[in-house]
């Protein structure tokens, strides 16, 4: 009957709207179109005479239901004392699509479930990716309540979702804070229910940024800041955010923190507005947009071609003029300034060298057809020497970074006027440190290790003065879930890092993309892939291999634009 009534439903919206007008003006439509809502799934309460499995396993597809309303239908499976105590937002176990299969213990009325773990996510959305193969167990206990039904009387904080369950309730939300020079974005990802996001992302962003990174950043919310009504209405478009009186800081502040309200809620579907008000004014006479995204190195790469150091400008490859030289015997791991006037390179495994033979661009090269013999060796400046360094790459700021690859206690920021910050790091101790790449922020910085034989992706803090000298490293958080040998890493984005893996013979290398603070993915780049750059994005990501050839991603491939190419660097 309900399919019925709906087909029936269906047939009138239909032949209402049937006649399509043929005359009259033409009318201009605004164009925007507002955020499709979640598909929130079905919620059943338990019914008379389930069984224990049947009660739990109700409990569980109502509990997917909840966070698309405050869990009611869920609590009705619980005891009262157990329905009062329990915490859904405490804690989402996601697990692999599937279904799950119960142990009942009746002696001891427990159920226990056996979950195979894809991700966690805690109560301010912050999600920790498992690695293949993780179980956790889950236990219910039930008992019959005064009309002999079963009812969970026992269970731990949080909820359990199945992951594509989840992919539909939840949304990837980047809450905005500022680098500490108060210039840049610096964004955190946070997983937030889909219903009520905006709500969820206000109260998450006034709150502040998580332990890990809350050192690198800037925010205009003073401590102790809070919503003044816990929900943001969003009407036509323009989401309206009441702060309590607490949360008006300096005139400085508040600007900061209205652009951080206005960047992070616009991102969300069907909002394009903000208006944000304390006691019922607003928080700022007018908007500031003192806030860039993170600069996107420029679609010219420095190369190593021929023992030269060169361009590639996209269409040609250009070198030093023979009378620059030849580079030093042993160079590898290119790098390449954000202003493209340095690059800096290592030598022999135990130096990291600069050199402004680029500062001219294409006018100071010649074309690589046209170069004759390199005389001599060109000039560099030693920035760094040690036992085995790691390849040098370069923050925003200007400042060079490695650190010895075999048990560090720190890293190494340079200068361009040679000024050398030891930044210590004694999480490093007992690995083999393979890569070592600053965002594109300057709040952060990527670090590939070794410890035994797993390979560790980490995200730290990068502490700066006002000015972008790096005063220290944070406690790193953890990215990236089933990684191999990784063989270079790069930041494609800024929340999404690549690491290029080794491969075998024919096969195609691993190619993991990992968001930080969100999942990973692995696709194939080439069979002989040895370094990977790239401008912003994962479709502007380059590989180069054995054999000097230059690829680019095309479509779900990769295409040839270049040959005879040693290395080839972007800026970062």
């Amino acid at each position: 009957m309900r399919l019925a009534a709906l087909g029936a439903a269906c047939a009138l919206a239909l032949g209402a709207c049937a006649s399509i007008p043929t005359s009259g003006p033409v009318s201009e439509g605004t164009g925007e179109v507002e955020g499709a809502e979640p598909i929130v799934p079905f919620a059943e309460g338990p019914q008379i005479g389930d069984s224990v499995n049947a009660t739990v396993s109700g409990f569980i597809q109502a509990t997917a239901a909840g966070f698309a309303s405050d869990f009611s239908v869920a609590r009705e499976y619980l005891t009262v004392p157990a329905r009062n105590q329990w915490d859904p937002l405490a804690q989402v176990t996601v697990y692999d699509s599937g279904a799950l299969t119960p142990d009942y213990d009746e002696g001891a009325g427990r159920v226990v479930y056996s979950v195979p773990v894809a991700a966690w996510l805690d109560e301010a959305g912050r999600m920790v990716e498992a690695e293949a193969g993780t179980q956790s167990q889950l236990e219910f206990e039930v008992s019959q309540d005064v009309g002999a039904q079963w009812r969970i009387s026992g269970l731990d904080d949080g909820s359990l979702l199945a992951e594509a369950t989840f992919n539909r309730v939840f949304l990837p939300v980047s809450l905005v804070f500022a680098s500490a020079d108060g210039t840049t974005v610096v964004p955190e990802l946070r997983w937030l229910p889909q219903t009520n996001v905006a709500t969820w992302a206000a109260r998450e962003l006034v709150e502040g940024p998580s332990p890990w990174l809350a050192n690198a950043v800037t925010t205009g919310f003073p401590t102790g800041s809070a919503l003044a009504v816990d929900s943001v209405v969003v009407t036509d478009g323009v989401a309206a955010v009441q702060l309590a009186s607490q949360s008006a800081g300096t005139p400085a502040q508040r600007a900061l923190a209205e652009q951080q309200l206005r960047l992070t809620l616009t991102a969300l579907p069907g909002i394009r507005d903000v208006d944000v008000t304390v006691a019922g004014v607003p928080l700022v006479t007018e908007e500031a947009d003192t806030l860039s995204r993170e600069p996107v190195p420029e679609s010219v790469a420095a190369v190593f071609i021929d023992d030269r150091l060169g361009l590639w400008d996209g269409d040609q490859l250009r070198v030093v003029p023979d009378g620059v030289g030849a580079l030093p015997a042993g160079s590898d791991e290119l790098a390449t300034s954000y202003d493209g006037t340095r690059v800096a390179f290592r030598v022999g495994g135990t130096a990291i060298v600069a050199s402004d033979a680029l500062a001219g661009g294409a006018p100071d090269l010649i074309p690589v057809d046209d170069a004759g013999r390199a005389q001599g060796t060109m000039e560099v400046t030693t920035l760094a020497q040690g036992s085995a360094l790691v390849a040098p790459s370069f923050d925003r700021y200007g400042w060079v970074w490695t650190s010895e690859a075999v048990d560090p206690d720190g890293v190494i920021a340079v200068a361009e006027d040679g000024t050398v910050m030891d930044l210590e790091a004694r999480w490093l101790a007992g690995r083999t440190v393979e890569e070592l790449v600053p965002s594109r922020d300057g709040a952060r910085v990527l670090v590939v290790s070794r410890a035994g034989n797993q390979t560790v992706a980490e995200v730290a803090e990068v502490v700066r003065s006002e000015t972008g000298e790096p005063l220290s490293i944070g406690e790193p958080l953890q990215v990236g879930a089933n990684l191999g040998r990784a063989i270079d890493a790069i930041w494609v984005d800024d929340l999404t890092v690549a690491l290029l893996g080794t491969s075998s013979g024919d096969e195609s290398a691993p190619l993991w993309l990992v968001s930080v603070g969100g999942r990973t993915t692995e696709e194939a780049a080439v069979p002989d892939a040895v370094s990977i750059s790239a401008r912003h994005g994962d479709r502007s990501i380059t590989l180069v291999s054995r054999d000097g050839t230059v690829r680019e991603r095309a479509g779900t491939g990769w295409s040839q634009i270049a040959t005879g190419v040693d290395e080839l660097a972007y800026a970062g």
